[in-house]
Order: C-alpha cells, then sequence, then structure tokens
C-alpha cells in the first residue's frame, strides 16, 4: 500500500513540475521560482531512488530535500512578501539558517548521513513563518499563491513531526518509523494536490481574463 501512494505521489510531483514549467515565460517572478523549486525536488526524488537502485545509501539527499526546499521557498516568499520588515527576516533568516546548517554538518560528519534535527526544525519553521506571514498579506491584499500556501502550511506542519524523530526510530522500532513514512506521504500527497489546484485556478482566471477581453 505504502508503494502505491509513493508512486503516486511521485507521479503527481512530475506531472505538476510538467503543468508549471508549460506557463514559465508567461508568469510572474514568484511562479518561476516556484516552478524550479519543483524542479529541484523532482531531481532529488529521481536521484533519492538512483541511489536506492545502486546500493548507496541516500539519506545524505536529505539534505538536499530540506535545504533546497528551505531556499527556494525563502525566493519564493521574498518575492511575495509585501513588508520591509517582512523582506527584511526572509532575507536575514536566509543567511543565518543556512550558516547553521552549514557549521552543524561540518562539526559532526555523522549527520551528513542521517537525518538533521536542527536543519528539519530550522528550515520547517522559518517556512511555516513565511507562510503565516503571507495569510497575512492576503487579508488586506490580492489572494496570491493561496492553494500552494495552504499546501506548504498544512504539510510542513505535519512534516515535522514525522521527520523529527526518525532518527531514533529507525534504530529502535522499524514499524512505528514504517507508520511515520506513511503518514508523511499521505500528507505529501494532499500537498501536491493543492498545488494542482493553485494551477487550475490560475489557467481558469486567465481564461476568464482573455475571454472578457
Amino acid at each position: 500500500m505504502f508503494k502505491i501512494f509513493e508512486y503516486s505521489a511521485n507521479i503527481i510531483l512530475i506531472l505538476n513540475f510538467i503543468l508549471f514549467l508549460s506557463r514559465f515565460n508567461k508568469e510572474s517572478k514568484a511562479y518561476k521560482i516556484f516552478t524550479i523549486y519543483l524542479g529541484v525536488i523532482v531531481i532529488v526524488q529521481i536521484s533519492l531512488k538512483t541511489f536506492i537502485k545502486l546500493g548507496y545509501e541516500n539519506l545524505v539527499l536529505s539534505h538536499a530535500y530540506f535545504s533546497g526546499q528551505f531556499i527556494a521557498l525563502s525566493f519564493f516568499y521574498l518575492v511575495l512578501m509585501k513588508l520591509n520588515y517582512q523582506k527584511k527576516i526572509i532575507q536575514w533568516n536566509l543567511v543565518i539558517t543556512t550558516g547553521i546548517v552549514l557549521l552543524c554538518l561540518n562539526f559532526d560528519k555523522e549527520k551528513w548521513f542521517n537525518f538533521n534535527p536542527i536543519e528539519i526544525l530550522l528550515t520547517s519553521i522559518s517556512i511555516i513563518v513565511y507562510s503565516t506571514f503571507h495569510f497575512y498579506n492576503m487579508l488586506s491584499n490580492k489572494r496570491e499563491f493561496y492553494y500552494i500556501n495552504c499546501g506548504i502550511l498544512i504539510y510542513l506542519f505535519g512534516s515535522t513531526v514525522t521527520f523529527l524523530p526518525r532518527n531514533l526510530h529507525m534504530k529502535l522500532d522499524i514499524s512505528f518509523y514504517e507508520v511515520l513514512q506513511f503518514l508523511n506521504v499521505i500528507l505529501y500527497i494532499f500537498y501536491l494536490l493543492f498545488i494542482f489546484m493553485e494551477w487550475i485556478k490560475l489557467v481558469k482566471s486567465k481564461k476568464i481574463v482573455t475571454n472578457g477581453q
């Protein structure tokens, strides 16, 4: 059952990337950054599967996933922010959080081959804060990327809880680790469906504008 959901998630991810890429030259800077983010995640997922097939340890790629997601979405929200103090927070946090994660990995080389709780916590909480900023801004501004923002907030709240204890449960309780994996893939599918809904909404809005003209 888990494999079915995992394959479904990968298919939806690739489909979303193709759909977003199809409108890449026609849309805003924020849209383009989010499309690049989807491309990064596609590459990471393909690399994960390749590492498994070749018999290599693939947890090292978790850093590409979490840090890549953090950097890409930081730039995405930086473009969307309306207030200067919000932009400053994102800019400073991007530098500080990236620096902390790199220091942690360099001080303890073993963390390269395990999930890094500090990396997961700092990057995830940062994006949750950015998402909250965007919801606040949408109270008095245009509801840009509403579905994507909802998906990000829901997914990161849930995935942070499922990822943080994984190093411990991988060693002590394989059955509980599998439960965490299953919960995470379900949350991820919901997130990807929110992204798909955003694309549908965008296309419909463009058609309405075109027909109106």
